[in-house]
């Protein structure tokens, strides 16, 4: 008993605080043994400046709390254990029996079936805690509002699903706050416009002529008065100047291959024309230095050859006269004679 009293208190002779002490050590002893048997490779134990009231009463609730899952869990072992050696049992029968049994399953499998379900779910929610109890319904009513089979009902796929219900929710808000907007903007133009709409009817200078419908009237009197009389008159006149042009196509504007002949074809003659013009006057001017010759070839030839040999003798004779010029204004006689 000393053991489990720090050193530095003094040892009370009460018979009160001596049955205490021996309640706590037997406490300890319990809290040791169970945490040995929990923590065994490990040697786990309580230290000695931990060894208080307080840690003794938070192990002892930690270990009642772990005994009570433990004897859940181990009644629902049992249970489950029994119900399949008795399901065991009835399927240990002859082939026959069995053929039998699945085609029509006798009151006795059927009773031991459900009766064995039926003490699993009371054991089940016999041993949860109302916190536990209250996540299952909460379960099942969320599988049952997003309408999901038992085969998806996994916190998994419902936290998965739940999410996109709250997307889908939010979208759905947003686009309801859109429409909203579109709605009061709507509402604004609406209102613009009816404002709109008064002011003009309201302003004189938006109303129409009070003869307006007279000249309307006019108006249309007229156009029938020139579809019935005017309108033959220009047609006529139109069939005449295509019978006018017909004659003068017939006559002279058909061109060699039949086809009417274009103002733009005629300016492309014209223009061909005053071409072949120029070049006439450029030849003639070329022609001009031939006047005088004979129309025969050889003549002609002949008497070139006799104007070149003519003119050679006249260039020979100019330099003859130009070099005599040339030496009698050098000579010295003449020069000094210049300078007496």
């Amino acid at each position: 008993m000393s053991s489990h009293l720090p050193p530095s208190v003094p040892v009370i002779f009460s018979p009160s605080v001596a049955r205490a002490a021996a309640s706590a050590a037997k406490d300890w002893s319990y809290v040791d043994s169970w945490l040995l048997s929990k923590y065994a490779p490990l040697h786990l134990k309580v230290p000695s400046f931990e060894r208080n009231p307080d840690t003794l009463k938070a192990i002892l609730a930690l270990a009642a709390a772990n005994e009570a899952a433990d004897d859940s869990r181990q009644q629902i072992a049992d249970l489950e254990s029994t119900t399949l050696a008795k399901l065991n049992s009835n399927t240990t029968s002859s082939s026959a029996d069995q053929a039998i049994t699945q085609d029509s399953p006798s009151p006795s499998t059927t009773e031991t079936y459900q009766q064995a379900k039926n003490s699993i779910l009371t054991s089940l929610s016999t041993s949860l805690t109302s916190s536990g109890r209250q996540s299952l319904t909460s379960l099942s009513s969320l599988s049952q509002t997003l309408s999901l089979p038992p085969s998806q009902a996994e916190p998994l796929h419902l936290a998965s699903s739940l999410l996109s219900l709250s997307t889908e929710i939010n979208n759905l808000g947003q686009a309801g706050e859109r429409l909203d907007l579109l709605n009061l903007h709507i509402a604004r133009a609406t209102a613009s416009i009816d404002k709109l709409l008064v002011q003009l009817r309201k302003d004189p200078g938006y109303s129409p002529v009070a003869g307006l419908a007279k000249e309307n009237l006019e108006v249309q009197r007229r156009i029938k008065t020139l579809a019935g009389q005017t309108l033959p008159q220009l047609r006529e006149r139109v069939a005449s100047l295509a019978s006018v042009v017909a004659v003068a196509g017939s006559e002279g504007g058909v061109g060699e291959n039949g086809r009417m002949v274009t103002v733009e074809q005629v300016r492309r003659v014209q223009e061909a024309y005053l071409g072949l013009s120029r070049r006439k006057q450029e030849l003639n001017v070329q022609l001009q230095a031939f006047q005088g010759l004979p129309p025969d070839t050889e003549q002609a030839r002949r008497e070139l050859e006799g104007l070149r040999k003519e003119l050679r003798s006249l260039a020979s004779r100019r330099d003859e006269v130009f070099e005599g010029l040339v030496e009698g204004g050098l000579s010295p006689e003449k020069e000094s004679g210049g300078r007496g």
